[in-house]
């Protein structure tokens, strides 16, 4: 098994429950995570283009979040994982982790996480 892993993605999406809340874009973190059902042909090739290049996952997810706004994380984490999933090479499996920074709830400093996928990645 081999997985392609990035995390820290930063990326401005209009986000919140309320109107108030999606008038200023917020910062919102990606974490993705690729299970291949065999080894890239890159590790022998060393080409990009026998591989995921995360930065057009990356490019990808960041025009999602500029096309709308959002009412919750779900959604969003939803409309990635459909947006990303094609990009994959048919049996790879994704898995995704959406994580909204500064939510307006008092007392909460870590942010508010969620994630969706094929399988769930054991952490680091």
């Amino acid at each position: 098994m081999s997985v392609l892993r990035f995390s820290g993605a930063r990326m401005q999406v209009r986000l919140g429950c309320s109107a108030q809340e999606r008038i200023t874009p917020q910062d919102v973190d990606l974490e993705v995570s690729i299970r291949f059902a065999e080894l890239p042909t890159a590790c022998e090739t060393d080409e990009l283009k026998d591989t995921v290049s995360y930065s057009d996952l990356i490019d990808a997810a960041r025009a999602l979040c500029r096309e709308r706004e959002y009412k919750l994380i779900e959604r969003l984490a939803a409309e990635l994982y459909a947006r990303l999933r094609p990009e994959l090479p048919g049996p790879a499996q994704l898995w995704l982790r959406v994580t909204k920074l500064h939510p307006p709830v008092e007392g909460l400093h870590d942010g508010v996480s969620f994630s969706l996928g094929d399988w769930e990645p054991l952490p680091r």
